[in-house]
């Protein structure tokens, strides 16, 4: 079996979590095998604040299903949908954050 490699990617913030973290880039560093869920979990730990939390997260602990994640610039994952948290992610891509809201 081979050694487990980190994977770097590059995520791209979005308000309002860029708001709250203070940047809308930050490089990760993730362990194999690397998933959105990884990306949202090294996130959480990068930026440690209950308010950065409650962007992503409801009062009951779930992820808000308005949020989106992008890879590359291609629809990657929908955050409401549990199986979209293990969709890959590989070395030097791009995840965007998206709040997706209507209005009118």
């Amino acid at each position: 079996m081979s050694p487990e490699k980190d994977i770097h990617v590059n995520v791209h913030l979005l308000p309002p979590l860029s708001n709250t973290a203070g940047k809308e880039r930050v490089k990760l560093t993730l362990k194999t095998p690397p998933t959105i869920q990884r990306v949202i979990e090294a996130l959480l730990e990068r930026f440690d604040s209950p308010e950065f939390r409650l962007h992503l997260y409801d009062t009951e602990g779930r992820l808000v299903p308005a949020w989106r994640a992008f890879v590359n610039g291609r629809p990657g994952a929908n955050l409401g949908r549990r199986e979209d948290l293990s969709t890959p992610v590989a070395d030097g891509d791009e995840i965007t954050f998206l709040l997706a809201l209507a209005g009118g």
